[in-house]
């Protein structure tokens, strides 16, 4: 009897274990795919500083300088994972980047916004599908504009997350980019009018799906039928994208963070405060939230939705 105990007790964690629980799961997969280009372009762990330096040469032909820096942070974490000394801050490779930046100079591309006339024209669009997929896109872009959410944050909420109110919903992100520890995040999403009402699109979107546990976005196959799995971040881009193309924009210009990015735009062109907007992003700065802030030549619209 002691015996069974003891056999059904779980494995004791190890300090490598909490170490791998400190970095988001989708950040540890980053660093593994960018460690794998770098063994397929003939890269070792431990790395040579020559090979980094070839490195750097070959990706600076082809590649963004927000990418190649990325890649040196993911070769450096692996370094420091496997307790070795990590080449990439070495003068000669520190001197490489600074004339890379130089040259292909830093510039960021940003995905174009989604103001509230390119939403309501998306959910024409969206409507105009197959019935659970009209559904549940609706449900998606509704909640992932008025709620500003992240692709990935969008991908992995749950029906349990979800409080329902008179006045709007509230949902509670578990773990989000800026809440690693999983302390949490509730957002509030208020009523609207009508079709574009987020809490009415998600009833709707529960209602035909049957989805009351779970994972509350899944994919959707070409006989409309639901799958178990959830959405990834990279399907929510692909369906943002996919929608946007039908309203006769061009899909490269825009993203799953163009939900997020025309959320904020719109408050802002309407004078909402920094500090209000900043309670639905949980951005931590101003400055950081203006990042976001796509006004270019748009007219000022008077309200959100």
């Amino acid at each position: 009897m002691n015996e069974a105990k003891v056999l059904a007790a779980p494995p004791a964690l190890t300090e490598a274990d909490y170490l791998a629980a400190a970095k988001a799961g989708s950040t540890r997969n980053e660093y593994r795919k960018d460690l794998r280009y770098f063994m397929e372009a003939g890269g070792t762990i431990p790395a040579t500083v020559d090979q980094v330096a070839a490195y750097l040469t070959k990706m600076a032909a082809h590649l963004a300088v927000t990418t190649i820096e990325r890649r040196l942070v993911s070769l450096h974490v692996a370094h420091l994972d496997a307790a070795l000394p990590s080449p990439t801050h070495h003068p000669r490779i520190r001197k490489m980047l600074q004339g890379i930046r130089r040259t292909k100079g830093v510039a960021v591309k940003q995905a174009t916004a989604i103001v509230k006339d390119d939403l309501l024209e998306m959910l024409v669009v969206a409507g105009k599908a197959r019935p659970m997929q009209a559904a549940r896109n609706a449900a998606l872009l509704l909640l992932g504009w008025v709620g500003a959410f992240r692709r990935s944050e969008l991908a992995t909420l749950r029906c349990e997350d979800i409080t329902w109110l008179d006045s709007g919903i509230e949902i509670t992100l578990r773990h989000s980019k800026v809440d690693q520890g999983g302390a949490g995040f509730v957002k509030f999403l208020p009523n609207a009018h009508g079709s574009r009402c987020p809490r009415l699109a998600l009833q709707h979107w529960q209602k035909v799906s049957g989805i009351t546990e779970g994972y509350l976005f899944r994919p959707i196959n070409r006989h409309d039928q639901i799958a178990d799995q959830p959405l990834t971040p990279q399907a929510v881009s692909i369906i943002v994208k996919r929608i946007i193309e039908q309203t006769g924009r061009d899909p490269e210009l825009y993203s799953g963070h163009s939900l997020r990015a025309g959320f904020v735009t719109e408050g802002v062109m309407s004078g909402v405060s920094e500090h209000l907007l900043m309670m639905t992003t949980a951005h931590r700065s101003a400055q950081t939230l203006q990042k976001y802030v796509r006004v270019g030549k748009r007219r000022r619209i008077p309200s959100l939705l």
